[in-house]
């Protein structure tokens, strides 16, 4: 009730644009406009901030950057047509649509899961945190987590072709797919890999050359300069990150690349090994696209809490397999446990959210976490074979406890 409460003012005032709310989904709305009157310093640092305060209809003390590709620009190019808090509105609908399809969904992808849990799941992402700040921010990672859990679909059913045009719309945060491609590759889906090439490229390369020759290039060099480009006209708050860099930076106040860099390197390249293992050499395909989902949120430099709703696809998958396959007896017993860590996730995403708004961001820990149990802590159905992405072997199997 406290977090819908929250998330309600949140939206109002972003609908009001009062105190400056609802600066994230203005980057879009601004990108949006700057390619809809011609794309000129679409990437442009100052261009950006006087663009966003131009088409802000409140005070704004800071702007957010825009370093997506140019095509999510042309997204939000028709919604830049609309005044600010028509567009936000409708912005958020399009959010809303997107977790009322996900409760539909629920309940074919976890058919075999008791209701309890079941509902648990959906009431735990509706009411997360993450989810929250998608609605009160105007984010996009919403599209990026039902392309995730649409691709995986995909891939369950070999529709290879359909997963990698699906996994095209990733594009919109490209590092999310750091874990996916070489997942796909060390499984031998070629076909899905083209099929991600082949509506991926486009994606990226055309709006980015009809908007101006210069463009694609402009947009590489503004997210290789992105900490320091910002500068005066643009907030990145990294102190308020969710990754090793938020950590680090709200503990010294200082965001110099070679204080949190050589870990974040360290971190990303420990959990590419341990996940690189699994998907070499086959197992719980579900688990091979969990950490293929979770990699990124370790080694981006840049993640906010709105990405942590991408955590939701391997507790998704882990809760389908907890149930593939068992018998009616210790099926309460499983709804229990799988009630109490899902309860568990939301209060942590909560207080972690909570200590990160107050200076201190400890939410790598938890994402860590999550990492090291769907590695490590899997749970694995009776019987099951390595299906998607990895040959039809069979391997020693368990069920983690």
């Amino acid at each position: 009730m406290v977090t819908l409460a929250l998330a309600v003012v949140g939206v109002a005032r972003g609908l009001t644009a009062s105190g400056g709310a609802g600066v994230d989904f203005l980057s879009f709305y601004a990108a949006g406009d700057i390619v809809r009157h011609g794309g000129a310093g679409l990437y442009d640092a100052r261009a950006q901030d006087a663009t966003a305060r131009a088409l802000y209809p409140g005070t704004l003390d800071y702007a957010a950057g825009y370093p997506l590709p140019v095509f999510v620009a042309w997204m939000f190019a028709p919604l830049s047509m609309l005044p600010y808090g028509a567009a936000f509105a409708l912005w958020d609908v399009v959010n809303l649509g997107l977790l009322a399809g996900f409760a539909v969904a629920l309940h074919h992808v976890l058919a075999d899961v008791p209701a309890v849990p079941r509902r648990i799941l959906l009431a735990v992402f509706v009411f997360s945190v993450p989810t929250m700040a998608n609605i009160v921010f105007g984010q996009v990672d919403l599209v990026i987590f039902s392309a995730l859990l649409a691709a995986y679909a995909l891939l369950r059913r070999d529709r290879h072709m359909a997963a990698g045009v699906v996994l095209a719309l990733v594009l919109i945060k490209p590092p999310f797919l750091l874990g996916i491609v070489p997942m796909l590759a060390m499984q031998r889906r070629w076909g899905v890999l083209l099929a991600l090439c082949a509506a991926g490229v486009p994606l990226l390369t055309l709006p980015a050359l009809l908007t101006s020759p210069d463009t694609l290039l402009s947009n590489l060099t503004f997210i290789a300069h992105y900490p320091s480009a910002s500068g005066r006209d643009l907030q990145v708050n990294a102190a308020m990150m969710s990754n090793f860099r938020g950590l680090v930076v709200s503990t010294t106040g200082r965001d110099e690349a070679w204080l949190w860099l050589p870990g974040m390197i360290v971190i990303g390249g420990g959990a590419f090994a341990i996940a690189a293992r699994r998907w070499w050499r086959g197992g719980d395909p579900a688990q091979a696209f969990g950490l293929a989902v979770l990699l990124p949120l370790l080694a981006s430099p840049h993640l906010h809490t709105q990405s942590l709703v991408l955590l939701f696809v391997p507790v998704t998958l882990a809760l389908r397999a907890r149930f593939d396959g068992e018998h009616a007896a210790s099926a309460r017993l499983a709804a229990t446990d799988a009630t109490i860590a899902l309860l568990a996730l939301y209060s942590a995403l909560c207080v972690l959210w909570l200590s990160t708004a107050l200076g201190f961001a400890p939410m790598f820990f938890l994402v860590a976490a999550v990492f090291a149990a769907t590695a490590f802590r899997w749970p694995v159905e009776d019987g099951a074979q390595a299906a998607v992405g990895a040959p039809d072997v069979d391997v020693p199997l368990r069920m983690a406890s």
